[in-house]
């Protein structure tokens, strides 16, 4: 197995790390996926997809060379500490000049992190990171593949994710489930239950890709989610995303679908909470 790359670009380094920061506020270990044209950063909840997102490698990257298992299987998958990860990468943040990530052994496989940075002197300084990771056998490899998308009830365009995250930012703390409603005239609905009362904030003529009244019972679509997971997923804001989505199964899931360009494409899971 071999997987070497290098990012130069300002913009690219930056989302990289932005993404990997965001990953590291919702889980300890993260899985990587390496395979000839992407990279997928995965995280998984009571086993069931979280997060999925993919990075189209002509984009982030301008050298990338990786041999897989094996010439059929011509994929690598490491588990590795998301946290970790991030702390090695803030070095991005002081106008770095390139970074390489070379898969590395030292006493135990690794993720190895070269980033130049600009000095005052004629030559740069180089900050060197190891990140120790599990190299997944292949027998486990079914265990993290792609989720299987199930047909929503509904798919619609999200209201600008900074404008709905500053009002949500107030809903967390008045209550930790939070109803998402959205119909087919483009209505999109955010609400919460306290003791004292019912808070709602409504939203009219968004785009509607996608409606099937199928096991609805009226024209709404809904789900009740944990209020702080989905605050998390708004997080993604900071990469100022093209287009958003909405999906939902009806009282059974909320999935956000982020894209950017044709380089970055994240799918986000939020499972309906008990009634």
């Amino acid at each position: 197995m071999k997987f070497r790359c290098r990012m130069v670009d300002v913009v690219a380094m930056r989302d990289f790390t932005n993404i990997v920061n965001i990953i590291s506020r919702l889980t300890r270990q993260c899985t990587l996926r390496i395979s000839p044209n992407e990279l997928c950063f995965s995280v998984a909840d009571d086993r069931r997809s979280m997060v999925w997102a993919e990075l189209s490698q002509h984009h982030f990257f301008i050298e990338y060379i990786m041999n897989g298992v094996t010439e059929e299987q011509n994929e690598i998958y490491l588990e590795c500490d998301a946290i970790m990860l991030s702390r090695s990468l803030s070095s991005l943040r002081m106008t770095a000049k390139s970074v390489k990530i070379k898969l590395t052994n030292k006493r135990q496989p690794c993720l190895t992190l070269e980033i130049e940075l600009p000095s005052l002197s004629i030559e740069s300084r180089q900050c060197l990171h190891d990140v120790p990771v599990r190299v997944i056998p292949r027998r486990e490899w079914p265990e993290y593949q792609a989720p299987n998308i199930p047909e929503f009830n509904i798919s619609v365009d999200m209201p600008n994710l900074k404008h709905v995250r500053n009002i949500v930012d107030r809903m967390k703390n008045m209550s930790p489930r939070l109803t998402i409603t959205a119909d087919k005239s483009g209505m999109f609905v955010l609400e919460i239950d306290t003791e004292s009362a019912t808070v709602s904030t409504h939203f009219q003529d968004l785009q509607v890709w996608s409606c099937s009244q199928k096991d609805v019972d009226d024209d709404k679509v809904s789900a009740s989610i944990d209020i702080k997971k989905f605050y998390t997923f708004l997080a993604w804001d900071i990469l100022h995303p093209e287009s958003v989505k909405c999906n939902i199964l009806h009282e059974q899931m909320v999935n956000l679908y982020l894209q950017l360009a044709d380089h970055l494409k994240i799918q986000y899971f939020i499972p309906s909470l008990a009634t």
